[in-house]
């Protein structure tokens, strides 16, 4: 049984073999806590459970898609590997629906995403070096879409890129600023038409191809590592008094 209604940061529609989330923390650019990480995997399991679910969209409120992981909140909590395992492990095809923009682990959820649908005039971003940290998963799920020293200067550059750009790097599916509902039904309507069995078994032969498990610890140790560094906790008063970081010399 589901328990959508008492979401706090979610909003869950379910209908017509579809499930709809849509984020809705807006007062804080649908950064992902830990109670709001807590309803996704929630709804991972649900879908995962329910053979009435065949395809999973999600959609944001407000104007920005995702700010990735809320900071303040990760600094007390460690909630970076059940992130990876939100996406990688719901085995029912899956669209975002991108209107605004999209940073760090924000991006994360468009990349594990099996298509993605954008306005022309968003642009995704890697903050966070310039908060102390490094995209780790955001690394190794660009690695799989595009050249490995393209994904690498990304995350190293903190780049913003824009949905053109994105789109040629495979990493935005559809552009559509004019009938993006249709694109939305279009996909959903192909999806449920086809063997629900046979996309189940290739979504999970899939990520044990894809996802390797062994290598998204590791890189998570490693940002656990980053999150106890000097350069972290600079880069959060930075971003608190809004200004620029003042690193210390290596």
């Amino acid at each position: 049984m589901s328990d959508f209604e008492n979401y706090k940061y979610l909003i869950v529609r379910e209908n017509n073999f579809v499930l709809e989330i849509i984020l809705n923390r807006p007062d804080k650019k649908n950064a992902i806590n830990s109670e709001m990480l807590k309803e996704l995997m929630s709804c991972t399991d649900y879908a995962n459970e329910n053979d009435s679910v065949r395809a999973v969209v999600y959609k944001s409120t407000g104007n920005v898609f995702c700010a990735g992981l809320d900071l303040y909140d990760f600094k007390e909590n460690n909630i970076t590997n059940a992130l990876s395992n939100v996406f990688n492990h719901l085995h029912k095809p899956k669209l975002a629906v991108v209107e605004g923009d999209a940073y760090g682990g924000g991006v994360l959820l468009i990349l594990c995403c099996n298509y993605v649908l954008s306005k022309s005039n968003v642009k995704l971003c890697l903050p966070e070096v310039d908060r102390g940290l490094f995209p780790f998963q955001v690394m190794d799920a660009l690695i799989k879409l595009m050249p490995a020293k393209k994904a690498l200067d990304w995350c190293l550059r903190g780049l913003s890129v824009d949905a053109k750009d994105c789109l040629n790097m495979n990493v935005i599916d559809e552009i559509n600023d004019n009938n993006i509902e249709e694109s939305i039904r279009d996909w959903i309507n192909t999806i449920i038409s086809k063997s629900p069995n046979a996309i189940a078994s290739g979504l999970k032969s899939f990520e044990k191809i894809y996802v390797n498990k062994k290598i998204i610890g590791k890189l998570n140790d490693e940002l656990q590592k980053l999150k106890e560094s000097d350069d972290f906790i600079e880069g959060i008063e930075s971003l608190r008094e809004k200004r620029k970081p003042r690193w210390k010399k290596p």
